[in-house]
């Protein structure tokens, strides 16, 4: 009877502290389908390894627990470092994590094709000029350029810009109040897929696409930055989170923070082409514009992730031709690592915080003189082989040529001076036809 007694009271102590209040008052665990573990790292590797498959992400469950604030910012550059390592070609990244304001970044400030991505810088001007409740036709042209990338539709954004149907006096009003802004790598001189004017300066010298370290022979009529990019999304971010920044600070009223909440819902409309995109969660709302032409991709948005906010940009140029299955992996697997790091409780545990990576040297390219293309008629300045020689490349008026370091020569008439176009081509041209930089500085 006695152990009768003593074996229900052993019972009772081991079944009452799961019905205790601080058993039931804990926290619920993730759940393991929440997130992917990482792959065991072979001894020799510091940087944790997320393999672009499908599946390594299921959608956020509402209740996984996600840490008071992600690991050191130093773990994830090493970890996108890695990734890029072997890629043949310029690489430019950006991150920012929107809860501390820290950033990590490799070439933002090199000169890259606007692209689409020109479109950000048109969309708070349009924000800036239109009031809220946009009209049926207004709404419908912003949708078309954010989801669609249409590139009509943005130059009709141009014209309601400029408060008249002048696309290229919209493109200059958005290249001005980039540099109000202080982004000054950051302009559209054409309008998109439109043609250069003789009477107009086509391009912008840029403190990004004047570096003679590194170049990516950026589109002439339309460049930005990967670090541009970024600033100009963080003003979005805390214009319509926080009603406060730079874009509330300069506009006041003509930019409010309900209108930067409908940019950002424009831009999750996007989804023409998948790079950062590929490497979320589905359901993850992705803030963002993308862009490509034949060499440059890129990709840039705001993504609103369960362990935090976070700003990703980058871009990826190789010369002549840059094919999409080459980049779009890399995008997703620079994406996958980002969520990851904001997301994956311990990922990098057991890991040594590696040392901030230092970029590759760069061949230097010399800091020469330049000059525009003028008296023309409007029939621009045809770059030769050799002076009165085959053709290479008809540059339009206003567009800013690089002056090459080598003996002017006459020949059919005319002095012939070795040049590079904005595009990289090199040739011969007449100086009858363009005039030195330095006189045409504070047209």
């Amino acid at each position: 009877m006695l152990l009768k007694r003593l074996i229900f009271l052993l019972l009772i102590a081991l079944i009452m502290p799961a019905c205790s209040p601080d058993a039931a008052s804990e926290v619920p665990q993730p759940a393991a389908t929440a997130v992917s573990t990482p792959q065991p790292l072979p001894s020799a590797t510091i940087l944790p390894t997320v393999e672009p498959s499908p599946t390594a992400f299921t959608s956020p469950t509402a209740t996984a627990v996600i840490p008071a604030g992600p690991p050191d910012l130093r773990y994830l550059q090493a970890a996108i470092e890695e990734t890029l390592a072997d890629f043949d070609g310029f690489s430019s990244y950006v991150v920012i994590d929107l809860a501390s304001g820290e950033r990590i970044a490799r070439n933002e400030d090199v000169a890259i094709a606007g692209m689409s991505l020109i479109k950000v810088p048109i969309l708070i001007n349009v924000y800036r000029v239109l009031d809220l409740p946009l009209t049926a036709e207004e709404s419908k042209l912003i949708s078309e350029t954010t989801a669609q990338s249409s590139n009509y539709a943005a130059n009709l954004l141009l014209q309601i810009v400029a408060g008249k149907e002048d696309a290229y006096a919209g493109a200059d009003i958005v290249s001005q109040t980039m540099r109000d802004m202080g982004v000054f790598n950051t302009f559209i001189a054409v309008p998109i897929d439109a043609d250069p004017k003789p009477d107009r300066l086509n391009t912008v010298l840029t403190p990004a696409n004047q570096r003679t370290d590194i170049t990516t022979y950026a589109d002439p009529f339309r460049q930005t930055t990967t670090g541009d990019l970024a600033t100009l999304l963080n003003m979005i971010y805390d214009c319509a989170e926080n009603d406060s920044g730079l874009l509330r600070e300069d506009y006041g009223e003509a930019i409010t923070a309900q209108e930067c909440q409908d940019m950002l819902d424009k831009m999750k409309l996007n989804e023409l082409a998948k790079l950062l995109e590929n490497g979320l969660p589905e359901g993850v709302p992705f803030a963002h514009k993308v862009g490509w032409i034949d060499d440059t991709h890129g990709d840039g948005g705001i993504v609103f992730s369960p362990g935090g906010d976070y700003i990703l940009v980058m871009a990826l140029y190789s010369e002549d031709w840059l094919e999409w299955e080459e980049s779009a992996p890399l995008f997703e697997q620079v994406s996958r690592q980002a969520y990851a790091h904001f997301n994956e409780p311990g990922i990098y545990d057991g890991i040594e915080l590696p040392p901030t990576p230092t970029a590759a040297p760069q061949t230097p390219r010399p800091d020469l003189p330049h000059a525009v293309v003028t008296n023309t008629g409007g029939v621009g300045l045809t770059v030769r082989r050799t002076p009165g020689g085959g053709e290479v490349a008809i540059i339009p008026d206003g567009t800013i040529l690089t002056l090459l370091p080598e003996e002017a020569v006459t020949a059919n008439g005319f002095t012939w001076q070795l040049v590079r176009t904005p595009g990289g081509d090199e040739g011969w041209a007449a100086t009858d036809y363009f005039t030195p930089w330095e006189a045409n500085a504070n047209n």
